[in-house]
Formats: structure tokens, sequence, C-alpha cells
């Protein structure tokens, strides 16, 4: 009777054991489902090139070595919710975006050991987003949109925050962007700042803090701040047109001025300051920087205005 109940024991005891050690199935992570997470490279980069969905959350920091993150117009917009999680890489950007494609950053850092998105002709930008950068914080082939509200801070060790051939930030949006070869570089095409639009561009190098080849176009209530640690201007421009009340604070660096423009053909009224003195080479225009509105004078009336505004008489 006790050798039977032995016998009994042990097998109790191995169908436990298998049981424990019974190969349970891996869980399956939907990629395309944003209440997920995504917490491996992997599926990170499956979800930039082939997912579903149009947004995803980060479960975890993400190191894509020399990988990199890329978005064709087809596949967005999309959009990233970062939960504060950080996305590392090494390759020549960090994420590439296809002409046309449009992408939406909520709450993530970028550490980029060279650019850290790099736009391979038009591309449309969006969220709050800080970028750490070795080369450029952005670069873009063509030209840039920066959505409304999104905010913006880019830092570049030895390139610019952010060159493009033309930028516009569209209303409430923000721009802090720092690098040893300027904050900011337009290279052509305009740069508008749209609707209570803020922007700082600074370096501490021997360029200019921001350079715009084409026009600087201000909108009501924009506020642009230049700064140049070194020893060049604080800005660079062609032409500046101001559409309303726009504060622009400019600093150049020993050698420079505040604002250097190729040409002004329009009288401009400013809130700020410019140090040292503005100065442009060709144009009949003028720029006045004031400290308060209450100085700027009104427009003065045109005969063309009267005759718009004039009641037309009986007969």
């Amino acid at each position: 009777m006790k050798r039977l109940l032995l016998l009994m024991l042990s097998a109790l005891f191995v169908f436990a054991a298998a049981a424990c050690t019974e190969d349970v199935p891996e869980e399956h992570l939907d990629i395309n489902d944003p209440q997920e997470g995504i917490f491996t490279t992997a599926d990170l980069i499956a979800f930039f090139e082939n997912g579903d969905a149009n947004s995803v959350r980060l479960g975890a920091s993400i190191d894509l070595g020399d990988a990199l993150l890329s978005l064709s117009n087809e596949r967005g917009p999309i959009t990233v919710y970062g939960e504060g999680n950080t996305i590392t890489g090494n390759g020549d950007c960090v994420i590439r975006l296809e002409n046309g494609a449009a992408l939406q950053l909520m709450d993530v850092e970028i550490v980029a050991g060279r650019s850290g998105i790099g736009c391979l002709g038009n591309a449309a930008l969006s969220g709050n987003v800080t970028i750490t950068s070795v080369a450029h914080g952005i670069f873009g082939e063509g030209d840039i949109t920066i959505g409304e509200n999104s905010v913006f801070r880019l830092a570049s060790n030895v390139g610019t925050g952010l060159s493009a051939k033309g930028l516009t930030l569209l209303k409430g949006s923000s721009l802090d962007a720092t690098g040893s070869l300027g904050g900011l570089n337009i290279r052509g095409d305009e740069l508008r700042l749209g609707e209570g639009v803020t922007v700082s561009a600074e370096t501490k190098e021997n360029y200019n803090a921001l350079k715009c080849e084409g026009t600087l176009a201000l909108e009501e209530g924009a506020k642009l701040s230049v700064i140049n640690g070194g020893e060049y201007h604080g800005a660079e421009i062609h032409d500046l047109s101001v559409e309303g009340l726009a504060t622009l604070e400019a600093v150049g660096g020993a050698k420079g001025v505040g604002v250097f423009l190729f040409e002004q053909e329009a009288d401009v009224y400013l809130i700020g300051s410019c140090t040292p003195e503005l100065r442009f080479e060709v144009g009949d225009g003028s720029i006045t920087f004031v400290a308060d509105a209450s100085e700027i004078p009104e427009p003065e009336e045109t005969p063309e205005d009267s005759e718009e505004t004039e009641e037309p008489t009986e007969e």
C-alpha cells in the first residue's frame, strides 16, 4: 500500500511539472492598435512604413541604432504620442519624410547622432518636440510648414537648428532654434511667421543667427528674437514685410549688426529694438523700432482711399 502511494505521488509531481513547463503562445503586438504602445525598434519602423493606423503610442524609449524611420506621403499623416519617451538614432537622420509627408510628434524627444528630421521635399510638421542633434535639427530640401499651436525646440552642435528652402509657422506656434551654423537658415523662399507666432534664433559662432534669402513676413502678433553671441549679424534677410503689429528683438555680434537687409522698399514699424543699428543696401523704405504700439502713427489716407470711401452723389 505504501509503495502504491509513492507511485501515485510521483505521477502527480511529473504531471504538475509538465503543466508548468508547457509552451505558452507568445503574445502578438498589434502595431496598429494605438492603445497597445510600441516598445521595440522593429515595431516602430514597421509602423512608419507599413502600419494602417494613423497614430501610435510609445511605450518606451527607442534606440534605432543606424536605422531610420521613413515616412511616405501615401502613409501619412500620422501622429506619434511619445509620452515623454526618447527616440535615438545614429543614421543620416532619425526620421526621414518623403516629399509631401505630414508628421505630428506629441511629447517626443529626438536625440540624433547626425540630423534629427530630414525632409526630401515639402513637408508638414506639428506637435510638441525637442530635438538635440550633432548636425541639423531639421533639414528640408523644400518648404516646411509648422502646424498651429506647435512647440519645437531645436539645438544643433555643429549644424543649424533648422535649414529649409522655405518655412511657414502657422497661428500660435513657437520655434526655438540654436546652432553653430545659425539657428535658422532659409535658402531662397519666404520665412513667414503667422498670427501670434513666436520664434527665437540664436548662435554663438561667426554665422548669422537667422539667414533668409527670401522675404521675412511677420503677421499680426508675431514675435521674433535673434541673438548672435559671436561676431556676425543677428539676422541677414533679403527684405521685410510686416502685416500688422509685430515685435522684433535683434542683437548682432561684435562685427555685425542686429539686422542686415539687402533691399527694403516699404516703410515698416516694429515694436522692439536692434543692436547694433539695422542697415540695408538698397531701397527707399525705412524700418523704425518703437518701445510701444502707441508710438506707431496711424497710416495716412491716400487719394485712392478717399475715392473708394466717397459716398455717391445723387443726380
